[in-house]
């Protein structure tokens, strides 16, 4: 069970009051640019991170509060006076903030033992990412990689060591099946199956079943192969995918390097700008990519993409514009999204420059055919991907065009 039910809040610039029922749902956060939505997300992680540690929770920050102006009181013949003047007027500041925000987790206690163990991972993913991954010619053991990044704060990413730790286990893989070591096979059988979970992950990232995850032994790497493309590295990819590995390199590292099984990993993970970088296939996936990959993750995101919005069909989206939440936009229109959720029209701004030229064009004689022809020609191949609107002035100038014909019959 996901740990966040319920989110109060105040928008700091604003002052407007948010109150989001999440019940351990992922979130969706939406609205029109300069709502707030960075802010949003920025203010819900650091409350989390507040929530974490039990030094900084509400109640002991007025303790610490009273202690501070009992200091105070006792006037500046007290040595410490100009220290708790400042303290007091920083704790204030904390309690403000705190008092601005409330999250109400499922447990919070198992919450906060979790995070102190290293079981529960806390991210935030700022817009700006790209993948880190780091290939090159040095190879630590697995043993090695483990001992030194096992001991990193779960908040610091793992990512770098992504292609490094491929390697270390592959090594290990080859070296038992070289040897025909019986009592290792239980590691060997889960070594390959890592991998082809990987590999699996890989190819719905890719929209390519066919898609291979193969080791070079001369380079002693990784590399991806696609057919009728040359194989490729982690480090060679596109600002898209780079994005979506910066994320998903960390993740799973978080749970290989802690020994957690990825489909048993808990945490709370923070996107802003989910979309950032990406093409509109991958838009549509990528919320459902990491939901699968990590279903006991509760993902919060942000996005100015309908395609997001209307991925899935398990999590809240609240649009920060209106202050309103909805749930399950699966089963509307991306026309609809962006008209009715994010303000925006779907036509673009040269194809209805283009439909509004061929309006003008229709009701003037003599008929300008052969410029009709080049819009009908430009406009016809995304026919499927009009509006209603937008299909009937094709329709009108394709009929233009039939009746100037029969005409000259």
């Amino acid at each position: 069970m996901k740990q966040i039910q319920h989110v109060s809040l105040t928008l700091p610039h604003t002052g407007e009051p948010i109150d989001i029922s999440l019940k351990g749902h992922n979130l969706i956060i939406t609205g029109g640019n300069g709502c707030g939505k960075t802010s949003f997300i920025k203010q819900l992680h650091d409350d989390i991170i507040r929530n974490s540690d039990s030094q900084k929770s509400l109640q002991n920050l007025i303790q610490l509060l009273q202690q501070a102006e009992d200091q105070v009181k006792q006037g500046a013949s007290n040595q410490n006076y100009n220290h708790f003047q400042n303290r007091g007027r920083e704790l204030l500041k904390e309690i403000d903030k705190a008092k601005s925000i409330r999250i109400s987790m499922r447990d919070n206690a198992e919450f906060i033992q979790e995070y102190a163990d290293k079981h529960f991972v806390l991210s935030y993913y700022k817009a700006e990412r790209q993948s880190e991954i780091s290939v090159d010619d040095t190879r630590p053991s697995l043993q090695s990689l483990k001992t030194r990044e096992s001991s990193k704060a779960m908040s610091e990413h793992f990512g770098v060591v992504f292609e490094k730790y491929l390697v270390a286990q592959k090594v290990i893989f080859n070296d038992i099946v070289a040897t025909e070591d019986t009592k290792a096979q239980s590691q060997a059988d889960r070594i390959q199956s890592w991998l082809y979970k990987v590999e699996h992950d890989l190819r719905y990232l890719f929209e390519d079943d066919e898609l291979e995850l193969k080791f070079n032994r001369e380079k002693q790497s990784f590399e991806i192969h696609q057919a009728d493309k040359s194989p490729f590295q982690f480090n060679e990819l596109s600002s898209g995918f780079s994005a979506i590995m910066y994320i998903y390199s960390d993740l799973l590292m978080k749970v290989e390097l802690k020994d957690i099984p990825a489909d048993q990993l808990k945490g709370i993970v923070l996107i802003d700008e989910i979309d950032a970088h990406l093409h509109v296939s991958l838009q549509r996936k990528i919320l459902s990519f990491f939901t699968q990959a990590f279903p006991n993750i509760q993902f919060i995101v942000t996005t100015h993409s309908p395609f997001v919005v209307q991925s899935v069909n398990d999590a809240v989206i609240y649009d920060l514009s209106k202050r309103e939440q909805l749930e399950d936009l699966s089963m509307y229109s991306y026309e609809s999204i962006l008209k009715g959720l994010l303000g925006v029209e779907s036509t673009s701004d040269l194809l209805k420059d283009q439909l509004d030229e061929m309006a003008q064009l229709v009701n003037e004689t003599p008929l300008n055919k052969k410029r009709l022809n080049e819009l009908i020609a430009n406009i016809e191949p995304h026919e499927a991907k009009l509006d209603a609107r937008s299909r009937a002035f094709l329709l009108l100038g394709k009929n233009a065009i039939l009746d100037s014909n029969d005409g000259e019959e």
